[in-house]
């Protein structure tokens, strides 16, 4: 089967796949969100945060090293990788059950210290995970991986609905995590081809290490990202002495970041899983690497604002209409959150390229860039604005880590900025286009008016594309049967 047959039927798997699972995902929030109160939800969301930093601080991405490294198929290597992982999965469990008691009081939640303990299963759970899945992907095997995010995806929905009528508060959302980390691991066990064994050797621990330490960094700087302004939100009358905003407030924020973050993930996982290696073996063949990250940026520019675009022009309806009234608070600043993830899926395509020579430093800069704006979110929480100005500092961060990262991609491997700009151009075209409709007041004409505008925009971006980017044109032809997908040209 040649490259290009595989890539166009993983890119189909890998969409379905991600489909079904930000289905899931937002099918198991709207289950909890509609029975719990916006301030269970908001201690709800407390859980996957408190996870998420000690996660994203050590994570040394093992599973793209695998992928990525010419011994990444070599059993001591994953064995190596086993043992690491094992290792992380205890130590960020022990670190959870001593700082509950910590966090659950930062966050007012004294209650819930016990709770908070539990997260500690999360990351010792998930330490005993299968890599098999990650490296087959070398070969461009992707069903492992979707067999497991699919099947737990599913799992964990079905089990959403007596978790949450049981409990009817935020321990709905502890047993959703806790079941989710058991069937993943379960599944990664059941696909593997090779059996699980711990092995240590000291030449690929240090390669490993060398590979991922600039992403322990990266870590810190993600959460921040991911989880800062949700954090300042959650903590802020303890950290500032100012009654600025509720639990309550946390849980509206966590409904629409959720809702915008669903497609975004699928985009960004799709992409990663299907463009690292399509771009990694053309890492010695500089004409045709930068054929296919130019074919990569048009892909990922495209998507990214055809889901932007509706979000920031009738995203106030979506959530009322998946949520409920109590949150339609979200309608205010759900445009800023759209237009931060779309710039942060449109970052995929510059920052896969970097990783596929090798260089995992060009996230961590542009991250570093992406954490300064971090300085905003508090001085808005201490003076007491809006939810709308925490969301517009995502957005501009966003916007000047994307800067900072398409231009060291330039500076250090010499990949002309202009093939991501261009197709880039496009996208921030219509995003502008849509904020100006909704400054303009059109959505509160009625959903019928902004789903209309939403779509006339959306139709002139692709034609726009299509005209001036034929090969864009080409691999969407081929998506329907029409031809076979480029990815050089």
């Amino acid at each position: 089967m040649s490259t290009s047959i595989k890539i166009f039927t993983g890119g189909l798997k890998l969409g379905a796949n991600q489909v079904l699972v930000q289905a899931c995902s937002f099918g198991r929030n709207v289950i909890i969100a509609r029975i719990l109160s916006p301030a269970d939800f908001g201690i709800a969301a407390l859980f996957a945060m408190t996870f998420s930093l000690l996660e994203m601080m050590s994570n040394l991405a093992q599973e793209r090293l695998l992928i990525q490294a010419e011994e990444g198929n070599d059993p001591v290597f994953q064995n190596t990788v086993h043992l690491m992982q094992a290792v992380r999965g205890a130590t960020n469990a022990l670190a959870i059950v001593l700082v509950a008691g910590i966090v659950s009081n930062l966050f007012g939640v004294p209650q819930a210290k016990w709770a908070f303990r539990c997260v500690a299963l999360l990351p010792l759970i998930r330490g005993f995970i299968h890599t098999d899945a990650s490296r087959v992907q070398r070969d461009l095997k992707f069903e492992p991986s979707i067999a497991i995010e699919g099947g737990a995806g599913v799992a964990v929905t079905l089990l959403a609905i007596p978790l949450a009528l049981y409990f009817k508060n935020y321990l709905a959302m502890l047993g959703v995590l806790i079941a989710q980390a058991v069937i993943m691991t379960i599944l990664s066990h059941v696909v593997a081809e090779r059996p699980y064994r711990w092995a240590y050797n000291r030449k690929y621990t240090k390669q490993v290490f060398s590979f991922g330490w600039p992403l322990l960094v990266n870590g810190l700087l993600m959460y921040l990202i991911f989880e800062g302004d949700r954090f300042t939100i959650g903590a802020a009358n303890r950290l500032f002495h100012v009654n600025t905003y509720s639990l309550a407030d946390l849980g509206v924020y966590s409904v629409a970041f959720a809702i915008t973050m669903g497609p975004a993930m699928l985009v960004g996982n799709v992409t990663s899983a299907l463009f690292l290696p399509v771009l990694a073996r053309a890492q010695n063949s500089r004409e045709q690497f930068a054929k296919r990250y130019f074919a990569c940026s048009q892909i990922i520019s495209l998507v990214s604002a055809m889901i932007a675009v509706p979000f920031m022009i009738a995203g106030g309806w979506v959530v009322v209409l998946v949520y409920g009234k109590k949150y339609m608070a979200a309608a205010a600043f759900i445009g800023w959150l759209a237009g931060m993830w779309a710039l942060r899926t449109v970052r995929q395509s510059p920052t896969l390229a970097a990783m596929s020579l090798g260089d995992t430093k060009n996230a961590m800069v542009s991250n570093i860039a992406r954490a300064i704006t971090f300085v905003g979110v508090l001085a808005v929480a201490a003076t007491g604005h809006s939810l709308s100005w925490i969301a517009a500092c995502g957005f501009f961060g966003e916007l000047f880590a994307l800067a900072i990262c398409v231009l060291r991609l330039q500076v250090v491997h010499g990949i002309s900025a202009s093939l991501f700009v261009r197709p880039f151009a496009f996208a921030l075209v219509a995003m502008m286009a849509a904020a100006a409709v909704s400054a303009l007041g059109v959505s509160q004409l009625g959903w019928v008016m902004s789903i209309a505008v939403s779509a006339i925009l959306v139709l002139a971006l692709v034609a726009a594309m299509f005209i001036f980017f034929p090969a864009l044109r080409r691999n969407v032809q081929a998506l329907v049967g029409r031809s076979e997908l480029s990815v050089t040209a």
